[in-house]
């Protein structure tokens, strides 16, 4: 009865949204469906939620406007959600880091209609830019994507996506400051400052703020990026380098963190992608490897886990607790409508694993249908298979089986 009464809203709420005529008004809505199961053993089960079910939905007004040389844009995000993760999430957070203010201005009204039931509306863009031929500026909530990860990131220091992120349509926006210059060549200078306060209301501080300035250009076949950045109290040097590979295509990023305890973590990743055909169908395929710089490698309990590591999963900067991991997956185009991409994601030192399968069907031209299945392999212990929340407690805190059914449509 509960999902029926999830469903019947989440379909009001798509077929009352009519198609807007007005210049540079648009809608995206989703809704999606998602089931959850954990083993007997970890955190989730202990929490009275082994196996969980959650609708969720997002209606997202997106207005932009030119004005001349200038732009302005307006997005607005209303979502809600029904299910156990309202309750899930509560009783998570105590076992999670806190994480701090990720952007300055809160635009986030959140309602709690009961212990099921959440819905809150965000203002996720809200900018005004400058540009011409050389040079844009551009101030307010935004969103930025710096590096050539396909699955991990080392110089997107700004809301990365996490490597298991199913709808990456628009990444969280964030108070500002960007400009750019670009050159003849092609080669462009970039700079950010993203002020943040201590804690929502504060004064803007510079230990808690991010400033960065990343440079590319093409050096012959290969094109090369440079980063400096100050980052919530600490420093980051970074290189990344890529180019073409026979048919293929390949990239290099290296990052140096030198923090404010005095300590050094390198973080690097490496990659390769092609395209080609199989049994007459396009295909695409990659394969990463990423090394972190924050992880550990040993079967340490939650937590124990180093501070240096939990500060940077708490920013939402890095998502795996483990020191080296590999990811490769791929797509195929089976028809003109249907896409399926399987992928995996290992860490090398215990040899745990999450292994998933999305599959993409295009309804019409502005409506998709989203499914996808993650599964965890590993022993107990291990990053996939659960850490142990505290040593010799028997409780384990790991990525459970999932599945998604998502819809989206476009207006």
């Amino acid at each position: 009865m509960r999902r029926a009464k999830t469903l019947l809203t989440a379909a009001a709420l798509m077929a009352a949204t009519t198609p807007v005529s007005a210049d540079g008004l648009r809608l995206r809505t989703d809704y999606s469906l998602t089931s959850g199961w954990s083993a007997a053993s970890s955190l989730d089960t202990a929490l009275g939620f082994q196996n969980r079910a959650t609708g969720a939905g997002n209606v997202r007004l997106i207005w932009d406007k030119s004005l001349g040389d200038f732009q302005l844009e307006v997005q607005s995000n209303l979502s809600f959600a029904q299910g156990d993760a309202i309750g899930y999430g509560a009783a998570l957070a105590p076992f999670l880091p806190t994480p701090p203010p990720a952007t300055y201005f809160d635009l986030a009204r959140p309602w709690r209609i009961n212990g099921t039931t959440m819905a809150t509306n965000t203002i996720d863009r809200l900018s005004i830019s400058y540009g011409s031929p050389h040079f844009v500026i551009k101030a307010g909530r935004q969103a930025i994507t710096w590096g050539s990860g396909t699955v991990f990131q080392v110089s997107d220091i700004v809301a990365p996506f996490s490597p298991n992120a199913l709808d990456t349509s628009y990444k969280p926006g964030v108070d500002m400051v960007y400009a750019q210059y670009l050159f003849d060549s092609g080669a462009d200078i970039q700079t950010i400052w993203v002020p943040r306060a201590a804690s929502f209301g504060g004064t803007i501080a510079f230990a808690s703020s991010t400033y960065a300035t990343r440079a590319r250009m093409t050096l012959g076949p290969i094109d090369t990026g440079v980063m400096l950045a100050r980052d919530r109290g600490d420093s980051i040097a970074s290189l990344a380098f890529g180019g073409p590979l026979g048919g293929a295509s390949w990239n290099v990023e290296y990052a140096q963190w030198m923090l404010a305890s005095g300590t050094t973590h390198r973080s690097y990743l490496a990659n390769i992608s092609n395209f080609g055909t199989l049994f007459g169908r396009n295909i695409s395929y990659f394969a990463e490897y990423y090394h972190n710089g924050f992880g550990v490698d040993a079967a340490l309990p939650f937590d124990s886990l180093p501070a240096s590591l939990i500060k940077r999963m708490s920013t939402g900067q890095v998502f795996n607790t483990g020191r080296d991991l590999l990811a490769f997956g791929g797509q195929m185009q089976i028809t003109p409508d249907l896409m399926i991409a399987p992928n995996a994601m290992i860490n090398l030192q215990d040899r745990s694993a999450v292994a998933g399968v999305l599959v993409n069907y295009t309804l019409d031209d502005n409506t998709n249908l989203v499914v996808n299945y993650l599964h965890p392999l590993g022993a107990t212990g291990t990053e996939f298979g659960g850490r142990e929340t505290t040593a010799g407690s028997g409780v384990y805190l790991g990525p459970s089986r999932s599945l998604t059914v998502q819809l989206v449509r476009y207006f």
